[in-house]
């Protein structure tokens, strides 16, 4: 998700329990004295900087803090019932700050650079100098893990984010939290409005989205604008919780469920009528093409933008030609194994989407479609984990349970997400599959998407990174796209060296296919925002490349529009991986041991890229060394 998606947050929640509700904050997570040589004082100093920034972070927004599953009692203020700013003072403030922030990461002490805590504050510098870089270019959203050009777009925003924030993480176990909830649901129609005005400013001085944006964003926000009070999602799921409560005085189920539905009625509902007329009006303007080049130094912005989501100094030039390359390459593979099915006819992506609509691939849509695309969903991430000892020398501890995405979110995410394991055990990992039309999922397209989502994916990845020790809080608030996301395109990669798809040619040619996406993704992405394509051309690259249907490549086009430079990092991150591996290989030879280099990969947690090659390099150092 939407890899908070949570995929930002996915890795944090164990963590953020360990680290906050210890005292000091932080001192359960500092590496010891002892261990690195560094003086006592300025571990303390370091410490006491981290937290300081984690608790400005948190500050400026609340919401993360709940969808942490923090408490109010540990950070010594009240946020459970508040929303984030959204204004343009807001991000002013932000940036101001963040400038702030990285003064006094450079004013640190100078610390070892192979220890833990110089480690951490080379991760947590280098974040706040790619932020405060991209604050100052005046426009979009930014926290740690993120960069967005625009106020606010068709997948995200306050529309979209807060609805998410009430329903998936909002706690309703007591009259407080109920209390809490309306707070936040009357909050809705400012922070919408904050956002209308906000991507109104920025429109006009020519940070508008592309029209075809607008118009996704006018008509989900219609849509939702539109629901019946009764059915909404907003007071079906708070309804059903609060009717556990106990009535006090005044404070019963039903006042709150009947205080929930005038908000709703009375003022949430026309605030999202009223941003959907004003993107109406914005749309009218908007330009067609879709290049954040088309802006003021957005060829600058891009640079920056897909050096954050990758690797620092990443050259858009430099990718696209790579992205072409491997796409040539993993059509020669594919069209070999098309050939060997007796699928001959054709070019490899019209044989692909000939595959994708046949019958024989297709679930009926419907309950019973649904039904039966989740439970072999489930039978996929259940025979991925008999082989997980050979691929690891760690295991996952918490479960994962294979589910529909809930209809509120399908809007506007378009596949799969993985939802992490709660911090106290109680609920097991999700991976939610969007389920709204099941011709989106051909049957051989469903290993590498359990694969990639389950294990040996994302779910694996975020179990390991939530058991790490002595993780300063401030870090694993930072998510690394090319890391976990190279991760889990190398999961796709494991599950087929450890015979995952040895009885099942299809689902390799699935596992072939997404491979093709993601390098195709990394051509388009740099495409429209440094090689000038138009829409267009973008969709008619991606549909005649990957065999995909015309309708999914449309989204995916908006989708990169909005979110430049992350949807490069998958191919990125995996390449760099692969790297790595080839080069331990030659390096060791015979000793060389999959499982090791996995666990070396995982036990570092989120990290660039730069820091996980060295972790690789001084883990074969140590075994040339004996």
């Amino acid at each position: 998700m939407p890899k908070i998606r949570m995929r930002g947050r996915k890795s944090l929640q164990h963590l953020v329990l360990v680290c906050l509700f210890s005292a000091p904050l932080l001192s359960a997570c500092s590496p010891a004295v002892n261990e690195d040589g560094i003086a006592r004082r300025t571990v303390r100093e370091v410490d006491e900087t981290f937290n300081d920034i984690a608790r400005a972070e948190l500050a400026l927004s609340p919401e993360t803090a709940t969808r942490l599953g923090m408490q109010e009692s540990s950070l010594d203020q009240p946020f459970q019932g508040l929303l984030d700013d959204r204004s343009q003072a807001r991000f002013e403030r932000t940036r101001l700050l963040r400038l702030e922030i990285l003064s006094q990461l450079n004013a640190l002490p100078a610390l070892p650079e192979d220890s833990g805590l110089g480690r951490h504050l080379d991760i947590i510098r280098a974040q706040y100098e790619a932020l405060t870089t991209l604050e100052s270019y005046g426009f979009g959203r930014y926290e740690p893990g993120l960069a967005r050009p625009y106020a606010v777009d068709q997948m995200s925003g306050a529309w979209v984010d807060v609805p998410d924030l009430l329903i998936a993480s909002q706690p309703l176990v007591t009259h407080a939290d109920a209390e809490a909830y309306l707070e936040r649901l009357a909050a809705l129609p400012d922070a919408l409005d904050d956002e209308k005005r906000r991507l109104i400013a920025e429109a006009q001085t020519g940070m508008v989205p592309p029209r075809f944006v607008l118009e996704r964003l006018e008509a989900r926000l219609r849509t939702f604008a539109a629901l019946p009070v009764d059915a909404h999602p907003l007071l079906q799921t708070f309804g059903n919780v609060v009717g556990g409560l106990k009535a006090e005085d005044d404070r019963s189920p039903n006042a709150y469920r009947a205080a929930a539905a005038r908000l709703i009625l009375s003022e949430v509902s026309p605030a999202y009528l009223d941003f959907a007329e004003a993107v109406a009006r914005l749309k009218e303007d908007a330009p067609e093409t879709p290049g954040i080049w088309t802006t003021e130094n957005g060829d600058a912005w891009y640079r920056d933008v897909l050096s954050f989501y990758s690797q620092p100094g990443a050259d858009p030039d430099f990718w696209h030609a790579e992205g072409l390359s491997a796409v040539s390459q993993i059509e020669a593979e594919l069209d070999a194994e098309l050939d060997a099915l007796g699928l001959e006819a054709g070019s490899v992506a019209e044989r692909l989407k000939l595959l994708g609509d046949s019958s024989m691939e297709a679930f009926s849509n419907d309950a019973a479609g649904r039904s039966a695309i989740l439970e072999r969903m489930t039978k996929l991430t259940a025979r991925a984990r008999t082989v997980l000892a050979d691929m690891l020398d760690v295991l996952p501890e918490a479960g994962l349970v294979v589910t529909r995405m809930p209809p509120y979110r399908e809007a506007a995410y378009s596949s799969a997400a993985y939802v992490p394991a709660t911090a106290d055990g109680r609920n097991p990992g999700l991976l939610q599959i969007n389920l709204s039309d099941t011709a989106e999922w051909p049957a051989f397209t469903l290993p590498t998407l359990a694969y990639h989502e389950g294990i040996p994916g994302h779910h694996v990845e975020s179990t390991l990174a939530a058991r790490l020790e002595r993780m300063p809080l401030l870090r694993q608030m930072i998510w690394d796209t090319a890391y976990g996301e190279g991760w889990a395109v190398y999961a796709e990669d494991l599950a087929d060296e450890f015979g995952l798809y040895e009885d099942d040619p299809l689902g390799r040619i699935g596992y072939l296919q997404s491979i093709l996406l993601r390098a195709a993704r990394l051509v388009v992405d740099t495409g429209i925002h440094s090689k000038q394509w138009s829409h267009e051309e973008a969709v008619t690259y991606l549909t005649e490349t990957t065999g995909l249907s015309r309708a999914a490549m449309e989204r995916e086009v908006v989708r990169y529009a909005v979110w430049p430079g992350q949807a490069s990092a998958y191919y990125i991150g995996r390449k760099r991986i692969l790297d790595m591996r080839t080069r331990a290989e030659a390096v060791l030879g015979g000793r060389f041991d999959p499982s090791a280099f996995n666990t070396v990969l995982l036990t570092g947690g989120p990290r660039p890229l730069p820091m996980v090659e060295a972790d690789v390099e001084a883990w074969y150092g140590v075994l040339l060394a004996r």
